[in-house]
């Protein structure tokens, strides 16, 4: 699929922003992306997503970055957690059920919707969310 075409193919997900074209695909950079939208839209699309990576933000929230790829093709879209909480894509794609429970554990987000958000690295008595900054010292 041509590059003008899987921009226009993201522009139709709610909440979708410009794509850019970089060396390894195009990125979406879309805070308020209809995550739900946009696991159906790449879906018919015949792509499948390949993995999720999370990034902590200053704000308390969570960046996670979906991965999908199709033969050549690779389309990567951010979107921010709302509250610590995203609507999880476990139901529909069962791929999407280990990395969930990951960024969970690493990232403390819920992931709404999730059939079994159980910690799946954590051992226990290790706080979720590990891998993000203590709360700053107060004075």
């Amino acid at each position: 699929m041509a590059t003008d075409e899987l921009r226009d193919l993201l522009a139709s997900i709610p909440g979708a922003a410009p794509a850019r074209a970089r060396n390894d695909g195009l990125w979406m950079d879309a805070p308020l992306l209809d995550i739900e939208a946009m696991a159906r839209v790449m879906t018919e699309a015949g792509f499948r997503l390949a993995t999720m990576t999370g990034v902590p933000r200053n704000d308390g929230e969570t960046t996670v970055i979906y991965h999908f790829i199709r033969r050549g093709d690779a389309i990567h879209c951010k979107a921010v957690s709302r509250n610590g909480a995203m609507p999880s894509l476990a139901p529909t794609l069962r791929p999407a059920s280990w990395i969930e429970r990951e960024l969970h554990d690493f990232f403390a987000v819920t992931f709404i919707g999730h059939p079994n958000l159980v910690p799946l690295l954590r051992p226990p008595g290790l706080q979720e969310g590990f891998f993000r900054d203590p709360a700053p010292a107060e004075a």
